[in-house]
Order: structure tokens, then C-alpha cells, then sequence
């Protein structure tokens, strides 16, 4: 089922899901970048200067409902050391969400990726051209990216992306436009993995549409498992990622996106978020 991106256009998904899929999987196709980002002027402390390479992953697609997307090297490896280093100082604690929150919820440290830096605009930019017509141009965003990290014991329970209110921008509120957004979609994608197991991905909700298991080939080169208690886990590899869309098109939030960070056990695990808004309201 791993093929390019490109050749994954070839799949016949039916008209409906066709009309829905094709952009989201392409991002060599020309005029779909609708959130370009460009690296700015001012240099980077740990890179003079950088070119965003070309986009090289591929992808293989898990499931419909939700769509969730596995992306083979989305990250290279020189780019993931850049944002490990670069944030390392700028972590702590990560931020807890939602009623059933508490300090044992989420126990990883997180820190938002700094706009000014060219590398996190080229895998914005990488995001973004991924995403294709999702988001609206002039409208939506690709949002800020954060990065995770998860040392032995630290785990993220059940949750969701989206949240069950829309919410009002920081700077929508120092200026007072009208517009609220929700997280769309997510991409996360793991910059390091070394730790000795666990720290899976686990979708507790989330069937394949071929179950792995029937594949040939080497079990421990499985990019996924069936986890013991329904879902599929996901092996952390660095440079891989994830994509699913966490809103439907009645605009509710998919509560089969439920996902979880499992424990890392022993070692350390490195991962990026980035949540692309949708905007609503008189001012979207």
C-alpha cells in the first residue's frame, strides 16, 4: 500500500472520497502550496543559512474514517537535531486541556517552535503543501507547531486535538476581530526515538482498511500493531509522521481521533505537533 505521493493519487477511492482525498495527498502537484512560507531574512543560532529541501516522503493511508495518513520521511535528520536543540532550552511542563485533565494526564514537556526559525518555516511550508485545498487561502492557517518530549514513565492518556468549543486567537483578542478557529487536521511527527520500547501512538478507535497482519515481510518492519485493547499502535521512527483530519464536514469534532502518547520505556522520544486552524465567524 506504500507507494509515493504521487502514484497515491492513482487509488480509486470512488468519486465522493475522491473529490475529498486528492488534495490532501499530493504535494508535488503544482499551485496546491495555499500557506507558502518562506524562510526569513534573520538567520538561524544554529543554522547561518538554510534551503528547504525537496519534498522526498511518502505515504501510505491507514484509514477512512477517520483519514488517517502514515508519512515516511517527513522530517529528515539534520532538520529534527536543529529543532531538538534549538527547544531543548525552552521547555517545561505541558500544558493540560479540557475537564478530565489533571497533573498525571499528560506528563511529557513541550515548548512552542519559534516563528523566526527558517527550519520550522520549511516543514511548515512542507505541511502546508501537504495539506492542499484543506485549508483556505486568506482564511485559515497552519497554526504554530510545538515540540514534545517524553522521557521514561511520561505518557500523554486518551484525547482529542480538536476542541469541543471553537477558540478565539491571542492577538484576535488584543485587536477584537470576530473569528474563532478549531484544529482541522493534525500532523505529528516523531524527530527522535531512542528509547528502548513503548512510546507508540495508539488509536483506539481507528481500524485499518487492510489489516497488517495479512501483509508479507518482516513483522518488526510493521508500521503499526494491533494494541491489546482494540486501535492500532504506531511504532515511533524517527522522521515519520501521522496526519488525520479531527473535524468532520458538519464542522463537529471526530471522536474516533481519540488517540494517546503511550510510555516510553527507558531512553528518550522527540515529537513535533501542528495543528492547521480553520477560522469561523463574521471576521474568518
Amino acid at each position: 500500500m506504500t507507494t509515493t505521493t504521487t502514484n497515491l493519487l492513482t487509488i480509486s477511492l470512488g468519486a465522493a472520497l475522491g473529490a475529498y482525498l486528492f488534495p490532501l495527498l499530493s504535494p508535488s502537484l503544482p499551485n496546491l502550496n495555499l500557506n507558502p512560507f518562506s524562510p526569513p531574512a534573520s538567520s538561524s543560532p544554529l543554522l547561518p543559512s538554510y534551503t528547504c529541501p525537496p519534498h522526498n516522503y511518502t505515504t501510505t493511508l491507514i484509514s477512512l474514517s477517520p483519514l488517517l495518513i502514515h508519512i515516511t520521511n517527513f522530517i529528515p535528520h539534520h532538520e529534527a537535531s536543529h529543532l531538538i536543540a534549538l527547544s531543548d532550552p525552552l521547555l517545561t511542563p505541558s500544558p493540560q486541556h479540557g475537564s478530565a485533565a489533571t497533573a498525571q494526564t499528560r506528563t511529557s514537556w513541550s515548548a512552542p517552535l519559534p516563528d523566526s526559525d527558517p527550519v520550522t518555516h520549511c516543514i511548515l511550508s512542507r505541511a502546508s503543501s501537504f495539506l492542499g485545498t484543506l485549508l483556505s487561502p486568506g482564511r485559515d492557517e497552519i497554526g504554530p507547531s510545538q515540540i514534545v518530549r517524553y522521557l521514561p514513565g511520561q505518557k500523554f492518556d486518551p484525547h482529542t486535538d480538536w476542541f469541543p468549543q471553537p477558540r478565539v486567537d491571542e492577538k484576535d483578542i488584543e485587536t477584537g476581530r470576530k473569528r474563532m478557529y478549531n484544529r482541522i487536521a493534525t500532523i505529528f511527527a516523531v524527530l527522535q526515538a531512542n528509547h528502548t520500547g513503548g512510546g507508540e501512538t495508539w488509536f483506539p478507535k481507528v481500524e485499518a482498511i487492510t489489516p497488517q497482519e495479512r501483509w508479507e515481510g518482516n513483522p518488526e518492519e510493521r508500521i503499526w500493531r494491533v494494541h491489546e485493547e482494540g486501535g492500532l499502535a504506531f511504532k515511533a521512527v524517527a522522521g515519520n509522521a501521522l496526519f488525520w483530519v479531527n473535524i468532520g464536514q458538519n464542522g463537529a469534532g471526530d471522536p474516533k481521533t481519540v488517540h494517546a502518547g503511550l510510555p516510553v520505556e527507558g531512553g528518550v522520544k522527540y515529537g513535533m505537533n501542528i495543528w492547521p486552524r480553520v477560522f469561523f465567524g463574521p471576521d474568518a
